[in-house]
């Protein structure tokens, strides 16, 4: 298999990536679906609504809305980093550049668990749906390895073909989920409430207390959306499309989001304690039903199939692009900055990404069982190397232009927008802990706490990594501050 050297002695290469990835390879709409891809709508609406509507009861659309909106002012603030800035490191680059090298890297080295972990969730709930789906005859982990080389295969033949089949994919779930809902809804007719778009009370749920813990919650659904920047040696007019690539896929998931938050409760008549009771595997599944007969049920199960695999082709991206432009740049070892020569695509970070994801998958199985239990450690430990970026790279905003672009600096995109959005992420990073439910016999340290524990041991061995790179390899942390497409 033939590999070229992804190094380069330049600050910023003009013209094409000197890196080895294709460029020009993918538009507007390929970077807008890696972004939707990886939020993974059909998955949060099948499993995800009932956390928080356990919360916030009825509520939750609005739960949803506030997220939303939140998530709209990490977008701004990202965006406005990748239009000086566009690079597969995404926040590497972009935090290298304006809170230093070493903190740069430490961003890059959190987002490797960040989106691996994507990779063993969507592999662990295929493997349980192709179980249940074969009355158990098929085991979880063969579901599990089906999926990892299937969806690993077409990423690395081409970045175009796996994005091709995210559009595909991607569309089809919001398709089908946009027109579920809408159905779900005209059933409802005159039992429709607005009530679900106030902090109202739902028995023991929902209030404004209900609402805002809700919030965290879908403050996670939209984890990935920032994955676009990550293309932006391989788009077309990064500079240019990147920033609307973010805000449109946060736009039109949130409004799916809440779209389907209140469907699903209109089709279960506004009782929150119905949807949370129902046992059919998912109550879309059951919605599924009620709306299109027993072939809707099917259809949404397929859908849902159908987003895990676009789920874990934006997964393997993500995490390739972060590893490969590490490896480039000399902070990893320089074999994951390497491409295949034919295919442009980084092979031992593809490849090796999707050995670690399978054990990881099967010894979560192993250890916690069946899901739910096996997501709650991947999800807490991936959610809290998300917020931790998200708060660094907030800040990187506003440092960024008052000390390189001071001609640029606008105060609400460069700094109000950023400084909500640390704000919000420190009260999310807080409620964690001090909303988090105990899971019913759940065996050792409870998930939160695990969780912390892990990723706090990850960032000691970055650190040690780092000031290892300062003694030795100084210029491996001066390259994660380079540019490698055109300049402005």
């Amino acid at each position: 298999m033939s590999e070229e050297s992804a190094t380069s002695t330049t600050t910023v290469a003009p013209g094409a990536t000197v890196a080895g990835l294709r460029p020009n390879a993918i538009g507007f709409v390929g970077v807008l679906i890696q972004s939707v891809a990886l939020i993974g709508p059909g998955v949060a609406i099948a499993f995800g609504l009932g956390p928080g509507i356990t919360y916030a009861g009825g509520s939750f659309p609005l739960s949803i809305a506030l997220a939303m909106i939140a998530s709209l002012l990490l977008a701004v603030s990202i965006g406005q980093l990748a239009i000086q800035l566009p690079s597969a490191g995404g926040f590497y680059t972009y935090i290298s550049r304006s809170l230093g090298r070493s903190l740069g890297f430490l961003a890059g080295w959190i987002s490797i668990p960040a989106y691996l972990l994507f990779l063993p969730l969507n592999l662990l709930a295929f493997g349980y749906a192709m179980q249940q789906a074969s009355g158990g005859s098929l085991p979880l982990w063969a579901g599990a390895v089906a999926l990892a080389v299937i969806t690993g295969l077409l990423t690395f033949f081409g970045v175009r073909l796996s994005i091709r089949t995210l559009v595909v994919l991607g569309s089809i779930e919001v398709l089908v989920f946009t027109l579920l809902s809408v159905f779900l809804i005209g059933d409802a007719g005159g039992a429709n409430a607005l009530a679900a778009f106030t902090p109202a009370t739902w028995g023991a749920r929902g209030g404004i207390s209900g609402v805002l813990v809700g919030a965290v919650i879908g403050v996670l659904f939209f984890n990935g959306f920032e994955s676009a920047v990550l293309l932006a040696e391989e788009s077309k007019n990064p500079r240019r499309i990147i920033q609307p690539a973010l805000l449109i896929a946060v736009l039109l998931t949130g409004v799916v989001f809440i779209l389907a938050s209140y469907a699903g409760l209109a089709g279960f008549g506004f009782d929150p304690n119905a949807y949370l009771a129902d046992t059919s595997g998912s109550p879309w599944f059951t919605l599924g039903a009620e709306a299109w007969g027993t072939a809707g049920k099917y259809i949404v199960q397929l859908v849902v199939l159908n987003s895990l695999i676009a789920n874990c082709l934006a997964g393997y991206t993500a995490l390739s692009r972060v590893t490969f432009a590490m490896g480039r740049s000399g902070a990893l070892p320089k074999v994951f900055g390497r491409v295949n020569r034919r295919f442009r695509t980084p092979t031992l970070a593809l490849f090796l990404g999707g050995l670690v994801a399978i054990g990881i998958a099967l010894w979560s199985y192993a250890v916690y069982g069946d899901p739910p239990k096996s997501f709650l450690l991947l999800l807490d430990t991936a959610a809290y190397c998300v917020i931790v970026n998200f708060t660094v790279v907030s800040l990187a905003t506003p440092f960024y232009y008052l000390l390189q672009r001071r001609s640029e600096f606008r105060a609400l995109p460069h700094l109000v927008a950023p400084v909500l959005a640390v704000l919000l992420l420190i009260a999310v990073m807080g409620a964690q802990f001090f909303t988090a439910t105990n899971p019913d016999q759940y065996p050792g340290l409870l998930p939160q706490y695990l969780g912390t524990i892990i990723v706090g041991g990850w960032l000691a061995l970055g650190i040690i990594w780092v000031l290892a790179l300062r003694v030795w390899r100084p210029a491996a942390l001066e390259a994660g501050e380079r540019v490698y497409v055109e300049t402005a």
